[in-house]
């Protein structure tokens, strides 16, 4: 009973941290987002803005995924 206890302690301290980390880039989106103009002519800032919406669109959905799956452990 205690260590199932402590588990979901375990559980729900990692779910705030990978909600807090999930916040933080869904808000780093937001602001690449808006600051990216389209333009005719791609400069290398567009690409780098491209770029980086990427993997902030990827590291979402991973850690989305991972805090579905420890919702499902509770």
């Amino acid at each position: 009973m205690r260590n199932r206890k402590n588990n979901i302690v375990k559980i729900e301290k990692r779910l705030k941290l990978l909600k807090e980390k999930l916040s933080f880039y869904e808000g780093k989106l937001l602001k690449n987002i808006s600051i990216s103009q389209p333009d005719l002519t791609e400069s290398v800032s567009t690409k780098i803005n491209h770029q980086e919406a990427i993997m902030l669109s990827a590291a979402i959905d991973d850690l989305t995924d991972k805090i579905e799956e420890l919702e499902s452990n509770l």
